[in-house]
């Protein structure tokens, strides 16, 4: 399942990253976003959702969170 199917409030463990020689493939590596790493879904809202990921957020467009594979 792709991280647009994560509910709001849920967890999730990073499983793989899709298309990574996409520059914001490669973006969302350096922010942190990695394979194995934990996060959450703080909001879902139109287009975008908010993610807590270690200390910080992080805001994605639904058309990227379709790259990344979540468990």
């Amino acid at each position: 399942m792709d991280l647009r199917s994560v509910d709001l409030g849920q967890e999730f463990t990073v499983k793989s990253l899709k298309a990574r020689d996409l520059p914001l493939v490669r973006k969302l590596t350096a922010m942190g976003l990695r394979e194995g790493k934990k996060a959450r879904v703080l909001l879902k809202n139109g287009r975008v959702i908010l993610l807590r990921l270690d200390n910080s957020r992080l805001i994605i467009d639904r058309d990227l969170a379709g790259y990344i594979e979540v468990a």
